[in-house]
């Protein structure tokens, strides 16, 4: 490749993330997302009004679903919505703000309190212990009258460890709820593995209302995804081939996104990239062929763009190769 072609590649490449990004920007509703907002909405109204009356027990909101779900995206649209309306209705004598921070890998109380306190624009550069960092989030969070905190990724919280350790960290984050100088709403976004945090503490399971995200479906999500392709080919100007009109084509994009919206939704979205990419204006079935390859890098009888027995296919794994598989079978036949 010459200096001038590698030039061109590198501005296309380019060119084509920056309309990727703007693709993202956009967002679609679902019925988790109306039920997750309802849910918050709920729970920081309520905490308004009871505080008016002095009482200080407040409750929280969990959303569970796997990786790719569409969680986090979720969780940060509704967050905006409510601290915008809650403003533009006159605001709130408690607060209005909701602080997100997300769990670090490590998930202990002190690297957690770390992470809020980042968010909370009041970085600490020593390690206190934990007890001054619990005091300051408290104090801060009063300060900025910050109704609610936002804790993503909370799966992280105790994996690995021990019951005691669940225990400590469920019952720290807990109590923020029933602070008496200033209680806020807890509101969690996690993996399925999470879910053994919050069962873990009974008090800490009474007072979070969570709800688990349903699987993608074909005839319900599957029109919002259609609708989504449709509105990121006109913002490219671009259209799609006939073939994706199939009827099965939308379960084999949702059974590719492992039934997950947010999955099925980057999918779209690399396949329009890559059609881009070639300087294309019609989207085609083997733009999405090659858009699974590149995010699984596996065989062609393992792309469910392509296999005929695409619904046995484990779209989790990535990185398989169905020779291999024949070959370790027929060795273990001769064993």
């Amino acid at each position: 490749m010459t200096g001038d072609q590698a030039v061109a590649e590198m501005n296309k490449i380019e060119q084509v993330a920056t309309q990727l990004a703007e693709l993202e920007g956009h967002f679609f509703e679902t019925d988790d997302y109306r039920k997750f907002r309802t849910r918050v909405f709920r729970v920081l109204a309520r905490r308004e009004a009871r505080l008016k009356r002095g009482l200080i027990e407040q409750w929280g909101a969990a959303l569970i679903g796997p990786a790719g779900s569409g969680k986090s995206r979720i969780a940060e649209r509704v967050i905006a919505e409510y601290t915008d309306l809650a403003e533009r209705t006159g605001g709130r004598k408690f607060g209005t703000k909701i602080v997100s921070a997300i769990v670090p890998g490590k998930a202990t109380v002190r690297d957690t309190c770390k992470a809020i306190l980042k968010a909370l624009d009041y970085p600490v550069a020593r390690t206190p212990d934990e007890d001054y960092l619990i005091d300051r989030v408290m104090y801060e969070m009063k300060e900025q009258k910050v109704a609610g905190l936002h804790l993503d990724e909370v799966q992280d919280a105790g994996r690995y460890k021990t019951s005691d350790s669940m225990e400590q960290f469920s019952k720290r984050f807990r109590n923020m709820t029933q602070d008496k100088n200033w209680p806020i709403c807890l509101i969690l976004t996690a993996t399925p593995e999470a879910k053994e945090l919050i069962n873990h503490d009974r008090t800490f399971t009474r007072r979070l209302k969570p709800i688990e995200m349903s699987p993608a479906r074909p005839e319900v999500e599957g029109l919002i995804i259609r609708k989504a392709m449709t509105t990121f080919l006109v913002t490219m100007g671009a259209v799609h081939h006939p073939e994706l009109d199939r009827p099965d084509f939308m379960r084999r994009l949702i059974h590719a996104g492992a039934r997950c919206f947010g999955v099925a939704i980057e999918l779209v979205q690399e396949a329009i990239g890559l059609a881009m990419m070639e300087g294309e204006t019609t989207l085609r079935l083997d733009h999405f062929v090659d858009a699974y390859f590149e995010r699984t890098d596996c065989d062609d009888e393992l792309n469910p763009f392509i296999s005929d027995s695409w619904r046995a296919i484990d779209t989790k794994i990535v990185m398989e190769r169905a020779v291999r598989e024949k070959k370790s079978s027929k060795s273990a036949a001769k064993r």
